[in-house]
């Protein structure tokens, strides 16, 4: 017989971000992501790697991986000239395993809002400043909405 339990607590809304404004002519490229530069995240109580679409993504120097871009890294994150572009693929537990390749959009349509930037190791809303860098890159075609 079908039955509710009301839980103990409500959960944490979890989930992939939509950040494009359109999927029509959207132009990817495949990365690896360096596992050891995506923070950890409490999603109801279980610590994990999350990387959300949305997500700018700048190169590591000296290494062929790429990781979230933040201006207080020190080891290539934080060169707006390092930026390949935003995450397009979620990846809600992975990272804690190992290294894994990622789809980054470097031409589209998108919406800035919807777009985040690492922060020390918080995730964030994009700042105009680093919205600035991306439009000024000629490699980029990312066009905000």
């Amino acid at each position: 017989m079908p039955g509710f339990t009301k839980g103990p607590s409500y959960r944490v809304p979890f989930g992939r971000n939509e950040f494009l404004r359109s999927t029509q002519d959207i132009k990817t490229e495949s990365y690896t992501v360096d596992a050891s530069k995506v923070t950890v995240e409490d999603i109801d109580g279980t610590d994990l790697k999350v990387l959300q679409t949305g997500m700018v993504m700048a190169k590591i120097t000296g290494s062929s991986k790429i990781g979230p871009y933040d201006v207080n890294a020190t080891d290539g994150r934080e060169i707006t000239a390092n930026i390949v572009g935003i995450n397009d693929t979620f990846l809600p537990w992975q990272l804690n395993e190992r290294d894994v390749e990622v789809a980054v959009v470097y031409e589209a349509a998108v919406v800035a809002a919807w777009c985040f930037e690492d922060v020390t190791g918080v995730r964030t809303a994009l700042g105009g400043t680093t919205q600035t860098a991306i439009e000024g890159n000629a490699a980029l075609g990312l066009i905000f909405k």
